[in-house]
């Protein structure tokens, strides 16, 4: 691979990285979400709802 292949093929891991990375962020916040209306105390994660 020369250089070029390889600036292009980092373009790309790094654009398939960043929704994978946007979709781990929102699972933890529905897990944080779910935890919190089953322990019935939503006041506890008043600062995940923002």
């Amino acid at each position: 691979m020369n250089n070029h292949q390889n600036a292009i093929f980092h373009q790309i891991t790094n654009f398939l990285k960043t929704p994978l990375a946007l979709l781990g962020v929102d699972l933890k916040n529905f897990q944080f979400n779910k935890i919190c209306h089953f322990a019935n105390h939503p006041y506890l994660c008043k600062g995940l709802y923002e």
